[in-house]
């Protein structure tokens, strides 16, 4: 993994969609993970009581570098440090076949990564590059 002195910076994260009633930060960039986080945190103080709102961002780097994920916010997520970034992170290590949860075998795990691989070529390369040589926030 690259020094942190080498991460491209993280340029701007939209929220592009929500079924939150808090749409506050919708259509404005969020300049920094921790701002994105606080949004996070607004959002999920009024999410519905049993459910989730559906939510949508677009994590955009100084290189130009995209990436798009829906993050679910329910109001267990005022109780997580970097909701956002850490779903990120899990994301692109789950696709890069670095990490897999417990309840999937290694043979399931082969099986993800090839039927992926087919239907986006090179996304396992990918994830793995914007792990080792980008800014994600403060998730671990």
């Amino acid at each position: 993994m690259q020094g942190p002195a080498s991460l491209v910076p993280l340029k701007d994260i939209f929220l592009v969609w929500t079924e939150s009633s808090d749409q506050s930060a919708l259509n404005r960039p969020l300049s920094t993970w921790s701002e994105a986080e606080d949004a996070i945190h607004a959002m999920a103080k009024v999410a519905p009581e049993h459910g989730y709102d559906k939510t949508g961002f677009r994590i955009e780097w100084a290189d130009g570098e995209r990436y798009e994920v829906r993050l679910d916010i329910a109001r267990v997520v005022v109780q997580i440090p970097c909701p956002l970034a850490g779903h990120v992170r899990r994301a692109l290590e789950f696709t890069s076949g670095r990490w897999r949860p417990a309840n999937m075998t290694d043979e399931r795990q082969r099986e993800f990564l090839a039927k992926n691989e087919r239907l986006c070529p090179g996304g396992a390369a990918w994830a793995a590059r914007i792990l080792d040589g980008y800014d994600l926030g403060g998730a671990p």
